[in-house]
């Protein structure tokens, strides 16, 4: 059974990676369905295991192909449809609320019976609430977000949510509002606790809902690596069962003994975890958590035995063939890994092997034993999970196991229960207070340790990854060969004295079977690891400097680096509570391990210098260069124009425009930057209109990598230009089905025209262009034809 599990869960995870050309190739799929049937009838004949292995196979590649279709399909539909329509909008889930409203939403058409779900950005005054049914008019967008190496994958969440197309409303009517019992015990909660601090905190607890949550908070959370906690999942529905047949348990001590039976306290336990997945709204981990329990307790009942990875699987399976979906889920991944790590770390390293002056831990008492545990849990978390926590965050803090160690016994033992007992009595014995108190104290104590934060580069995270299973493995290794050292010496139950106070059973730990199984798999991991680690440092020193035009919408950021340091030319756009320096730019540049040591402002408009002030914050001692007297977060800018020469690296650095300085630089005066390594030049233009190319013509010279003026506009890059400067390779930076249909086709004609190769953020996401000591250019882009379907454009 464990095979067809695993054949479920690997067939389900193959077919979400398939590139997007292979999804509707229906005569391959027919002729693969078909031989594969054919060999499973002749297995299943001859009564070969096998058989029912290749039906799983076929029936997961059947469902997840149905579903990917249908997904693709709808969202292929919705771009056909008139961008703005009237439409009927019903209201599933509000994400955010607080300075701007976004939600999940079920839109029906007037000529349409299907309902289609969209990402919706309300832009209304008017108060969202889930259960409400809105008429307005909707500007529908395309499926499409940005694209950056190793960036945040948007289009892989929304599909993850099956969402089929983003939807602007502006101006809209309610005709009806249906709340259930859970939105109005919600209503009726955000009545009492919207103006009391912390109560975004207790919605996120009592009923799952994160719409009143705080940038700060979230990333406070986070940068304490205790964003589990709220966020309603395994954890806290495990608790609240543990909670429910505690309860019922301590009512049967007032049973007759006859009355007294083990399935009363954990079918009341499940009806708890039931009634808080409830509250949560049914939200996808709450569902898990709850499939999970089922299947439990249904063992359980009936009396049926697997193992820890029998289990496992089998809960795995069963939610990916409920929704192959769930494989885009970083969410889904976290949780599953997270319980991974738990089971083979209780696994084969359970408390069961240690003793303390020859006594076994649970002789100390039970509460100790549970202190024990809890600590035993958090260390194997600590050291199995850190891992999996950089490649997601891509940074860890340095307290987070004493973080954990206080916060969740508070969160889950104390909190959690008294939010839930607030809601349930309506705080009729005025519990809401001790909420209050406790949230702000383990809130206050969580900024202690916010500075502990570091975010680490790719190549960081490999190496302390590498590092944290190497120590796993060459563990296991001495654990092995010291097992094996006793035997040699005596027959007797030898512990390996790694102290005179603790003694660890070596035995106990050896002669599992699947011990040094695990040993192996860890090595495999190894060896890819060190394989990614040699290729990056050849690519390293392959390298001479690398060009990369950062996808930032509508507008630009270039990075030009070299040796980990780099030169940042624009700086994209900013808005009211946001950039894209903090959304896209800084964030790349901690992947990378990147340090600033310039950024160039090539004019004053807000997507090309909005993130310059959060950037400067960052980087304090980058220099600062512009074609304007503007300063930048307090920092004087050192002056761009026309004979400005200098060189950075191994680069030569010459400023062809403006003349002169101004007050305030407009598009036909930004600071335009010739770039030359010796063999290659790289003309950086801004937003140079056509009267500028002409005025400054004479200084340009022949140049092999071109950015495109003005997003790729119809009031630049003439013909002129381009017969001047004759260009190999020209990138443009625009946003993805931007108001102004930028680039314009006009251009991308006259690019070919001039036999251009042509690259479009819009198109292809993040360019990177790398300068190899061969002498070679190397095109990446963060968008290729054989990448999964999920990142295509449709």
């Amino acid at each position: 059974m464990e095979r067809i599990a695993i054949a479920c869960i690997v067939s389900c995870l193959a077919m979400m990676y398939l590139p997007f050309a292979w999804i509707f190739l229906t005569a391959f799929w027919g002729v693969f369905f078909t031989v594969a049937s054919l060999l499973a009838l002749c297995l299943i004949r001859k009564k070969n295991q096998w058989g029912g292995v290749i039906i799983s196979i076929i029936f997961s590649c059947c469902w997840c192909l149905f579903l990917i279709q249908q997904l693709i399909t709808q969202a292929q539909y919705v771009q056909t449809l008139p961008k703005k329509q009237r439409a009927q909008i019903m209201i599933e889930k509000v994400l955010h609320q607080r300075d701007y409203q976004t939600a999940i939403a079920l839109l029906k058409f007037s000529d349409q019976d299907e309902n289609y779900r969209f990402y919706l950005s309300w832009q209304t005054p008017q108060q969202l609430a889930a259960g409400q049914s809105w008429l307005g008019e909707v500007t529908l967008k395309p499926l499409a977000s940005r694209a950056n190496f190793g960036g945040f994958q948007r289009q892989k969440w929304l599909y993850a949510n099956h969402i089929v197309g983003y939807a602007v409303v502006k101006n809209a009517v309610l005709v009806a509002d249906h709340p259930d019992l859970r939105e109005r015990l919600l209503r009726h909660n955000l009545d009492l606790w919207q103006q009391q601090p912390q109560s975004e905190l207790f919605l996120a607890l009592g009923f799952g809902d994160k719409r009143f949550l705080s940038q700060e908070t979230l990333q406070l959370f986070q940068q304490t690596g205790t964003a589990h906690l709220i966020a309603i999942s395994g954890l806290h529905i495990g608790l609240v069962m543990l909670l429910g047949v505690a309860l019922a348990r301590s009512v049967q001590y007032f049973l007759p003994a006859h009355r007294i039976t083990p399935f009363l306290p954990l079918l009341f336990g499940g009806m708890c975890a039931l009634l808080y997945s409830y509250l949560a709204d049914f939200s996808i981990p709450t569902v898990r958590a709850i499939i999970a329990l089922i299947f439990l307790l249904w063992l359980r009942f009936f009396r049926g035995y697997l193992n820890w990875w029998q289990c496992y699987v089998r809960c795995i399976a069963i939610f990916v063939l409920l929704d192959p979906l769930i494989l885009l889920s970083d969410s889904f991944w976290l949780s599953a890994l997270a319980v991974l790590c738990l089971l083979i770390w209780n696994h084969l390293f359970p408390l069961s092997v240690c003793s303390v002056r020859g006594k076994k831990l649970h002789q100390f008492g039970k509460i100790t034993y549970y202190i024990l545990a809890l600590i035993h849990l958090q260390i194997g978390l600590f050291l199995l999970f850190t891992p999996i926590t950089l490649f997601f965050f891509s940074g860890f803090n340095f307290f987070n196991l004493w973080i954990n160690l206080w916060i969740v016994p508070i969160f889950s033992f104390v909190l959690i229960p008294l939010i839930l007992f607030s809601i349930l009595t309506f705080d009729y014995f005025h519990s809401w207070a001790l909420c209050q108190f406790i949230a702000q104290q383990c809130v206050e104590g969580l900024k202690i340790f916010k500075t502990g934060w570091h975010p680490v580069s790719e190549l960081e995270n490999l190496w302390i990854s590498f590092i944290f299973l190497g120590l796993c493995l060459l563990w296991g290794m001495f654990c092995i060969r010291y097992a094996k050292y006793q035997r040699t010496k005596t027959d007797e139950h030898h512990w390996l004295p790694t102290s005179t106070l603790f003694r660890l059973e070596v035995s106990a730990l050896v002669e599992r079977t699947d011990f040094q199984t695990i040993l192996k798999i860890i090595g495999m991991i190894l060896g890819i690891m060190l394989w990614q680690l040699g290729f990056y440092y050849y690519q390293q020193y392959r390298t001479l400097w690398t060009l990369e035009m950062l996808d930032v919408g509508q507008g630009m950021s270039i990075l030009i680096r070299q040796n980990g340091k780099g030169v940042l030319y624009d700086t994209a756009a900013s808005w009211r509570g946001g950039s894209m320096a903090e959304l896209e730019i800084i964030p790349y540049l901690q992947r990378q391990g990147i340090e600033l040591e310039a950024i160039i402002v090539s004019h004053d408009d807000n997507d090309h210098s909005g993130g310059a002030e959060i950037l400067l914050r960052y980087f304090p001692n980058a220099t600062l260069i512009t074609s304007s007297e503007k300063t930048y977060a307090g920092k004087t800018p050192e002056p761009c124009y026309q004979g400005v020469q200098w060189r950075w690296r191994d680069l030569n650095w010459q400023v062809i425009a403006p003349y002169k300085v101004e007050k305030t630089a407009k598009n036909h005066q930004s600071c335009v930057m010739l770039i030359n390594d010796g063999k290659y030049k790289v003309l950086l233009t801004g937003d140079l209109d056509k009267t500028a190319e002409l005025q400054y013509l004479e200084h340009f010279p022949t140049i092999d990598i071109l950015q495109v003026a003005h997003h790729g506009s119809r009031t630049s890059t003439s013909t002129t230009f381009l017969q001047k400067t004759a260009p190999k390779i020209a990138l443009i930076s625009a946003g993805i089905g931007n108001q102004w249909h930028f680039p314009h086709q006009d251009i991308i004609s006259r690019l070919r025209q001039f036999q251009v190769d042509t690259l479009v953020t819009a198109t292809v996401g993040q360019i990177r262009l790398r300068f190899t000591k061969q002498g070679n250019i190397e095109v990446e882009t963060a968008r290729t034809s054989l990448q999964p379907w999920f990142k295509q454009l449709l």
